[in-house]
């Protein structure tokens, strides 16, 4: 009679010694965008760090631990993401803007003002060079910013 206790063949996962929940688990890995809708910053910080020690890092990671550690409050963090992506090869001007946000909230006021203008002509430099004008108490300047402000939320909290 044959013994039913032990399979006859065994399954790759299980010669290496993976059980069905270590594979369910497997599966089921955390992506960062699910990190990211959820705000669990610190999540996704912890994702992209691994991935980086991984090797599986790029640009667009840089990106984001940048995005990630800014909503947390750590400048800091963001701003080396933020230089770091900028030293890529043809990096989105975009990072310019992100950056110039970290050094603006790091007072920085000088570099934030310098970086966004590197930056692309948009919604989000036209606020940030507003609250720069009003930190350097540049009415001149201030003046024509806000006159480029819209009504939406985002420029509404800044006049």
């Amino acid at each position: 009679m044959l013994s039913r206790a032990k399979p006859a063949v065994t399954t790759a996962a299980a010669s290496a010694g993976l059980s069905a929940s270590t594979l369910d688990k497997k599966k089921n890995a955390p992506k960062l965008d699910q990190f990211i809708i959820n705000r669990d910053y610190t999540g996704a910080i912890t994702l992209l760090e691994f991935n980086k020690a991984t090797g599986k890092y790029d640009a667009d990671n840089m990106l984001w631990l940048g995005y990630s550690a800014f909503h947390l409050g750590d400048y800091k963090k963001a701003m080396e993401a933020y230089q770091g992506f900028l030293q890529e090869a043809n990096p989105d001007p975009l990072g310019h803007l992100f950056l110039a946000c970290t050094f603006f909230f790091l007072g920085m006021y000088k570099e934030a003002d310098e970086e966004a203008q590197r930056g692309p002509t948009c919604k989000l430099q036209n606020r940030l060079l507003f609250h720069l004008s009003h930190k350097f108490n540049d009415e001149k300047r201030l003046m024509g910013y806000h006159q480029n402000l819209q009504d939406v939320i985002e420029d509404q909290h800044g006049s």
